[in-house]
């Protein structure tokens, strides 16, 4: 058997080749995996498809029709999100009254290009009566219109002064002091929605669990603890759904 000498330790020839196959094999499998990752985490905070973005921006563009939103709505969704689009919270379904028409039509087209997961919604959202910009710009604007719920789930209350650090330092930036949302940049509404709802949300954001979602707010979900997510998601859906002046009014005059 021929053999190698390396000072005076003997090294089987065939004993190299199988070190230097495991080493290759270990590099590229590292070199693979982090591909993958970047990919995947590319493809989490990604800002929108082309195609995605170009329905968006057609949708906002029309004239609304709020009696077709109206009917679309009774046939096509009051099953699960309720009668007054409320949500349900023993079925983690989510308050859709009173929410941006921006956000709303994004939802509708995420759901539709793959970049949002619930089995349900990509079935609705393929529906003949819901596949056109028009389409998604009345359902939108018919459920902006509606009363935003007053009445959500609420957690224990046992971590609201955490849950309003959080929410000051972390959410507050985007969403509003009193989660009222950025119509112009599609950030949602997040009063009157329900405990249960947001934090399964903001868990999946966490994992990145949502395509189309900024990088930053994945980081920031990220680094929060359970502890801290249960916080804020309480202190969240307790936020009034009254205009900011309603609230300044009803504070000056107790």
């Amino acid at each position: 058997m021929r053999r190698s000498f390396t000072g005076l330790r003997v090294v089987p020839m065939r004993a190299q080749s199988q070190r230097r196959w495991w080493h290759s094999f270990w590099l590229w499998l590292t070199v693979a995996l982090t591909l993958a990752v970047l990919i995947l985490w590319g493809h989490s905070a990604a800002a929108q498809t082309e195609r995605g973005s170009e329905i968006i921006d057609r949708a906002l563009t029309l004239q609304p029709d709020n009696e077709d939103g109206a009917a679309m709505y009774k046939q096509l969704c009051a099953s699960c999100h309720g009668k007054n689009a409320v949500g349900d919270p023993k079925t983690v379904t989510p308050a859709l009254a009173g929410q941006l028409q921006h956000y709303l039509i994004k939802q509708l087209v995420d759901f539709a290009e793959g970049d949002r997961t619930a089995p349900e919604m990509h079935r609705l959202v393929a529906t003949k009566r819901l596949t056109t910009p028009q389409a998604m710009r009345n359902l939108a604007s018919y459920l902006s219109g509606l009363p935003s719920n007053n009445k959500p789930q609420l957690g224990d209350g046992k971590q609201l002064a955490r849950g309003k650090r959080v929410y000051e330092v972390s959410c507050a930036e985007c969403h509003g002091t009193n989660g009222e949302g950025d119509e112009l940049d599609g950030v949602p509404t997040l009063h009157g929605q329900h405990y249960s709802y947001l934090l399964m949300q903001m868990r999946s954001l966490a994992v990145g669990h949502r395509y189309s979602v900024d990088v930053d707010v994945i980081a920031d979900l990220e680094a929060l603890s359970f502890d801290e997510l249960t916080a804020v998601a309480d202190y969240t859906s307790r936020l009034p759904t009254q205009p900011a002046e309603s609230i300044a009014a009803l504070q000056s005059n107790p």
